[in-house]
């Protein structure tokens, strides 16, 4: 399976150059996160990665698990967990789960980033369709450009939205007190990201969790979904050293942003640790983090050295295959 990186980037990179953007530098902290905020970070990551494995979003009544699937989520299998809703829902067949966890008292919702060879050509075109269109996901905070959102990550959310409403809802009932989160890897951090904002749009506190998640769109709906916290919930995106995706489509070619904070994991390879990774503020745009890397050998060394960081937040992000068991495995890649 190839994330949204391995078809993105090379229609872009070969066409665009490197100049450096016109922005200001945010502010980077440098201090470790708190032991326990890195817990999360690696719980809800498993959960992001659970996503990609077959029988978590093709069955309702189970446990999850990812060792059906060859992946490994050790942190999601040791809890209580139920999946009540599993989907693949719309025209862009929008993939995920919801699941109460019954040990950490959250009801999770985890979207699927890209899987490109389980015959589901429908994420191919949400990733490409990259052309912006005015949204009211931002309500009346819509002065700078119409809460212009990525037209293929609007429509997955927007396909997902009635049957994630309908099971947290559901959720909620028999499990009053629980958080609920939201979480993804890559192009499934996208539509978590959107979906937050839906759910929170709609009177729902809930947290969100991203792991390699590309540009939503610019100024209004990143300024929106960083207005929304803490009050709605906490932002957490995350992004791993020079991992190209985050920086997907690039600001140079239509002053593409995020939301903030980012919590930026410093180096390439190794064991990553809470005293990895620096919080960066900023808004929309900023070079502090992520969007500050290069490599040295040009466009073509980030998307080589961009597509392995992609793969790795706290741990391979998943090993699971999106066919099913049993099924004889083609070309995968899990990055």
């Amino acid at each position: 399976m190839w994330s949204f990186a391995a078809k993105y980037v090379l229609l872009f990179c070969i066409t665009t150059t490197n100049a450096a953007p016109a922005s200001s530098l945010g502010a980077l902290f440098s201090r470790a996160i708190p032991d326990a905020q890195f817990s999360k970070f690696s719980l809800m990551s498993q959960f992001a990665g659970a996503a990609y494995c077959f029988d978590n979003v093709n069955g309702n009544g189970k446990k999850l698990s990812c060792n059906s699937g060859g992946g490994a989520c050790p942190l999601v299998e040791i809890a209580t967990t139920n999946i009540t809703t599993s989907f693949e829902t719309g025209i862009s067949r929008t993939r995920g789960f919801v699941a109460t966890d019954d040990t950490n008292k959250m009801i999770v919702v985890a979207f699927q980033g890209t899987s490109l060879f389980d015959k589901n050509p429908e994420d191919i075109i949400t990733d490409i369709s990259i052309g912006r269109v005015k949204t009211n996901f931002c309500g009346t905070a819509n002065k700078n450009d119409g809460c212009e959102i990525h037209e293929g990550f609007r429509n997955a959310a927007i396909d997902a939205q009635d049957v994630v409403k309908r099971a947290v809802a559901a959720s909620l009932a028999t499990h009053r007190g629980y958080r609920v989160v939201v979480t993804g890897h890559s192009l499934g951090g996208a539509v978590a990201a959107l979906t937050a904002t839906l759910l929170r749009n709609a009177g729902q506190v809930t947290d969100l969790y991203t792991y390699g998640q590309p540009h939503l769109g610019t100024a209004d709906i990143s300024n929106f979904i960083q207005s929304q916290a803490p009050a709605l919930g906490s932002n957490n995106r995350v992004t791993h050293f020079n991992d190209i995706v985050p920086k997907l489509p690039f600001h140079e070619i239509g002053n593409w942003g995020h939301f903030y904070p980012e919590f930026f994991i410093n180096i390439d390879k190794g064991t990553q640790t809470a005293a990895n990774i620096q919080v960066v503020n900023g808004h929309v745009f900023t070079e502090a983090g992520n969007e500050g890397t290069e490599s040295k050998f040009g466009a073509i060394g980030e998307v080589i050295d961009g597509l392995s960081a992609h793969g790795e937040y706290f741990g391979a992000i998943s090993q699971c295959s999106t066919e099913q068991p049993g099924t004889k495995r083609g070309l995968e890649v899990n990055i």
